[in-house]
């Protein structure tokens, strides 16, 4: 088993009944109990379902491939504008994953691969988009991106809003209605 497929097990362990034993009482915000019937829950129960993804091996390598190098590439890079392999990895994971496997990863360790896997749901015109910005809302969590001949290190908040920013970087991903960026300043520079 790897170590990735092994991760995923230990989580459905957190997360599944088991027969027999009493299932403790879910705070607020938690994961609810399997029978959840209110929206908050339901979405909450598919955020668990999410992580009962099992991740095939050629994703699971593009994503190890995508955590190794650890920057953000666009589609040209350097002053001779040259596709990166970092780029072509990240084409293949917006080609071959689901949404459900880049849901879950848009809750990965890495910040790089959390990144990606929100542009590749932008490049699928996910419905659900807005609502997996807004999670992301307060992820100030530093990613160095390369576009041309430009090299930046940003939180990773701003990089999502600038890939469904319909005035900027990527014209091939969904776009967002304005009003989402001024919901995310809210989140984000409210009192934490």
């Amino acid at each position: 088993m790897t170590p990735t497929r092994l991760c995923f097990a230990l989580l459905l362990l957190l997360f599944l009944p088991l027969p027999g034993l009493a299932q403790p009482s879910v705070p607020a915000g938690g994961i609810p109990h399997a029978g959840a019937t209110t929206g908050e829950d339901a979405a909450v129960a598919e955020s668990v379902a999410v992580t009962a993804v099992e991740i095939p091996e050629h994703i699971g390598a593009i994503v190890d491939s995508l955590a190794l190098v650890n920057e953000i590439h666009g589609s040209y890079v350097g002053f001779s504008g040259a596709t990166t392999r970092q780029y072509e990895h990240f084409i293949q994971l917006s080609q071959l994953a689901c949404p459900e496997e880049l849901l879950l990863f848009t809750s990965h360790e890495n910040a790089v691969v959390r990144a990606y896997a929100f542009w590749a749901l932008a490049r699928q015109q996910y419905e659900g988009l807005e609502k997996v910005l807004l999670e992301h809302a307060r992820d100030e969590a530093l990613v160095r991106e390369v576009q041309g001949g430009m090299v930046t290190t940003v939180p990773l908040i701003d990089f999502m809003q600038w890939v469904v920013d319909p005035d900027l970087l990527d014209t091939e991903s969904k776009k967002l209605d304005t009003d989402v960026f001024r919901q995310i300043s809210e989140i984000r520079f409210s009192d934490r």
